[in-house]
């Protein structure tokens, strides 16, 4: 996985070699050279933080044990799912994250090991999971509405370990046709996701759950931006954050 940059393509990704034989080997193009390497690695670093189908931190958080991981095996597990970053870049956006009291930096010699100081963050599919099961409690029914949220939500049926990682017993939908199932993992794919051939996908239609779909986007809209303190109580609202 390479990374763009908008000017000065070197030759291997060199690029301070062309500008000096562009501008010359005085003090003022070496000072203009280091300015412009500083530019490309800070590109590269924003490139991976805010690239919009790449949520690096997540997938960090994600991959660190409670034991935590050194660098080498984060950069190694990374590359693993597909993002290719220099062991440089990767040490610095680390050291962020720790500035950030997101991760705790601990010295076990010759290696720092990385430790998510908060537990992991709740994805999308355990949260809805947990709270069909809050709204509805343990049974099929809490199942399909984990189930129907989720493909309201993306668009699309979901896989057999999307599923899985809401926690429901059983599922409640259909099959996916073949091409609802080349469609879901087109967008995947995309993405950077993996999707085995094995893997089934499934779809829902279950109109008597439009209900209890439309209070558990409330309760995500609620969650998401900690505003639970704003809505006001009602019989129907069920909203416990």
């Amino acid at each position: 996985m390479g990374f763009p940059s908008p000017f000065f393509q070197g030759r291997n990704g060199d690029y301070s070699g062309e500008i000096k034989e562009f501008l010359g080997r005085d003090l003022f193009t070496i000072t203009i050279v280091k300015r412009l390497n500083i530019y490309h690695i800070c590109y590269h670093i924003c490139y991976q933080m805010f690239h919009p189908e790449r949520d690096l931190r997540a997938v960090i958080l994600e991959l660190l044990s409670e034991d935590g991981k050194s660098i080498s095996a984060l950069s190694r597990e990374l590359s693993e799912k597909g993002y290719d970053i220099h062991r440089l870049i990767l040490t610095g956006y680390l050291r962020a994250m720790a500035d950030l009291n997101v991760l705790k930096e601990k010295d076990v010699p010759p290696a720092k090991i990385y430790v998510a100081v908060r537990g992991k963050e709740k994805d999308i599919y355990e949260l809805v999971g947990e709270e069909s099961r809050r709204m509805l409690g343990e049974g099929e029914r809490s199942d399909a509405l984990a189930l129907f949220t989720l493909v309201r939500l993306f668009h699309r049926p979901l896989f057999q370990d999307e599923i899985a990682r809401t926690g429901v017993r059983s599922i409640q939908g259909r099959d996916a046709t073949k091409e609802e199932r080349q469609e879901a993992k087109s967008v995947l794919v995309k993405s950077g996701f993996k999707v085995p051939d094995s893997s089934k996908a499934f779809t829902i239609e279950r109109p008597d759950l439009e209900k209890d779909y439309v209070e558990m986007i409330s309760y995500l809209i609620c969650s998401a931006y900690d505003v639970s303190q704003l809505v006001k109580e009602t019989k129907q609202t069920r909203l416990t954050l």
